[in-house]
C-alpha cells in the first residue's frame, strides 16, 4: 500500500511541472504583445536612419520603451520555462534524451540568450537617451542579435517538429506550425544582407516572423495543458 504513494506522487509533481511549463508559454504572449504594442515598433526608424534620427527617436519615446522592454524580457524568461517542459516532454516521447531532443533544448537556449544579447543593447541605448554616445552602433547591435537568433530558432523548432513526426506522440500539427516557423526564421537571418525594405535590418519582418513562433509556442503551450490534464484523468 505505501509503495505506491511516492510512484503516484512523482506522477502528479511531473504533470504539475509540464503543466507549469505550459502556463509559462501561454503568460509569455500577451507579454510579448504588450510589448510590442506600448513600444509601437512598427513606427522604429528604418534600417538606413541615421545615428540622430535614432537618438532623437529614442529620447522622445523613452519611457514607453523601458516599460516595452521590461515586459518583452519577461516574456522571453519565461520561455526557458516553457522550452523546458518542452524538452521534458520529447525525451519522454522517445523514452529518454535523443540528439533530436537535445537540439531542441541548445537551440532554445541558444536564441533565448542571443535575445537577450539584444534586448540589453535596447536597454543601452534607450538608458542613456537621450543623447548615447553611440546610437547608430548599439541599434544595428540589437537587431543584429536578433536577425542572428534565427538560426538556433530554427534548429530548436526544426528538431522539435522532427521528433513529433517520427515519435507521434504528440500533435503532428503543431509540428507543422514548427516547421513553417523554422523556414521563417531563416529568412529572418537574410535580413543581415538586405539593407533597406522590408526585409532588413529593421524592417518589419522583425514583427512578423516572430509572429510564427508566437503562434508554436501558443499552439504548443495548450498541447501541454490539455496532455497533463488528460493524464490525471
Amino acid at each position: 500500500m505505501n509503495t505506491a504513494h511516492p510512484q503516484r506522487s512523482g506522477s502528479f509533481d511531473e504533470c504539475s511541472d509540464i503543466k507549469l511549463a505550459g502556463l509559462a508559454g501561454l503568460l509569455s504572449i500577451p507579454l510579448g504583445i504588450a510589448g510590442v504594442i506600448v513600444d509601437r515598433m512598427w513606427t522604429f526608424p528604418g534600417t538606413s536612419a541615421t545615428a540622430e534620427e535614432i537618438a532623437g527617436y529614442v529620447g522622445a519615446h523613452r519611457s514607453a520603451l523601458l516599460v516595452a522592454m521590461v515586459l518583452t524580457t519577461a516574456a522571453v524568461g519565461l520561455w526557458l520555462v516553457f522550452g523546458v517542459g518542452v524538452w521534458l516532454r520529447l525525451r519522454e516521447t522517445a523514452n529518454g534524451e535523443s540528439v533530436l531532443s537535445a537540439c531542441f533544448l541548445v537551440g532554445l537556449v541558444s536564441f533565448v540568450t542571443l535575445l537577450l544579447a539584444g534586448f540589453t543593447s535596447f536597454f543601452v541605448l534607450v538608458y542613456r537617451a537621450p543623447q548615447p554616445s553611440d546610437p547608430q552602433l548599439l541599434y544595428d547591435l540589437s537587431f543584429g542579435l536578433l536577425a542572428m537568433s534565427g538560426v538556433p530558432t530554427a534548429l530548436a523548432l526544426g528538431s522539435y517538429a522532427a521528433q513529433v513526426f517520427r515519435r507521434g506522440r504528440l500533435p503532428a500539427w503543431t509540428a507543422w506550425i514548427a516547421v513553417v516557423a523554422a523556414f521563417a526564421h531563416l529568412v529572418l537571418v537574410a535580413s543581415l544582407l538586405i539593407t533597406s525594405g522590408f526585409f532588413s535590418l529593421a524592417g518589419g519582418v522583425t514583427i512578423a516572423i516572430p509572429g510564427m513562433l508566437f503562434t508554436w509556442i501558443v499552439a504548443t503551450s495548450i498541447v501541454l495543458l490539455r496532455t497533463e490534464t488528460h493524464r490525471r484523468q
